[in-house]
């Protein structure tokens, strides 16, 4: 299923601000993982349950339900009633987490503007692969993968030494190239911003690539199938 509309991160680990998630499937629960379970969308804080809420699309429109979550779902700061559907505009806000994690629901308009931007040369590196950085997209057998800035970055540079190890070094200045200038005073990027940067990218792409560490030298991609 091609996904019609996204939640986008306001906050919520192990997710980045801006981050975009495709609703591809009919129904996703929205929760916590566990040891005999993982959710279609999973955050990592303690106040969401394991089954937290569900976004399902049915007969055109996003309804989304709380599962009888102990600490709530919000909707424009508006508590929902357990079990009860509520449908989702365009824009509405989504809390849960005592208001730690923070979404927003967005109805696609790519289609909609798809001829109103520049026609984007797409680089190929293998049968049916495209990469869009208009859109920040990935495409492949007919499934498309929408990243963050920095997963971009740092998939595109991945996808560009396919097979070859990336030297950790190298992708810390590709990805977070404004702390690469000498002057700089931000800090060095740390290893648990690698990490959670790699995770995020191995949960989008799991069916398609792998990516693995090389201990000390960085990291190596390759297609699954």
């Amino acid at each position: 299923m091609k996904a019609l509309a996204y939640i986008i991160v306001e906050s919520g680990s192990p997710f980045e601000k801006g981050d975009f998630i495709p609703l591809n499937r009919s129904q996703m629960i929205i929760g916590r993982s566990g040891s005999n379970w993982e959710p279609d969308i999973a955050f990592n804080n303690i106040y969401v349950s394991r089954k937290h809420f569900s976004i399902t699309l049915e007969n055109g429109m996003y309804l989304i339900k709380d599962l009888n979550s102990k600490h709530g779902t919000f909707v424009n700061n508006q508590r929902l009633t357990p079990n009860e559907e509520r449908i989702l505009k365009d824009n509405a806000e989504i809390s849960i987490a005592n208001h730690l994690i923070k979404l927003s629901f967005s109805l696609s308009r790519i289609e909609q503007t798809a001829d109103m931007v520049p026609t984007v040369q797409m680089c190929k590196w293998v049968n049916d692969l495209a990469l869009d950085p208009l859109r920040q997209e990935l495409s492949i057998q007919g499934n498309t993968y929408l990243f963050s800035d920095k997963e971009y970055k740092c998939i595109e540079l991945l996808l560009s030494m396919v097979n070859t190890i990336v030297p950790i070094e190298e992708l810390k200045k590709c990805v977070w190239n404004e702390r690469a200038q000498t002057e700089s005073d931000l800090p060095d990027v740390s290893s648990d911003e690698v990490n959670a940067l790699i995770y995020r990218i191995r949960k989008k792409t799991q069916d398609i690539v792998q990516i693995e560490n090389i201990r000390g030298k960085g990291y190596i991609l390759s297609f699954t199938k």
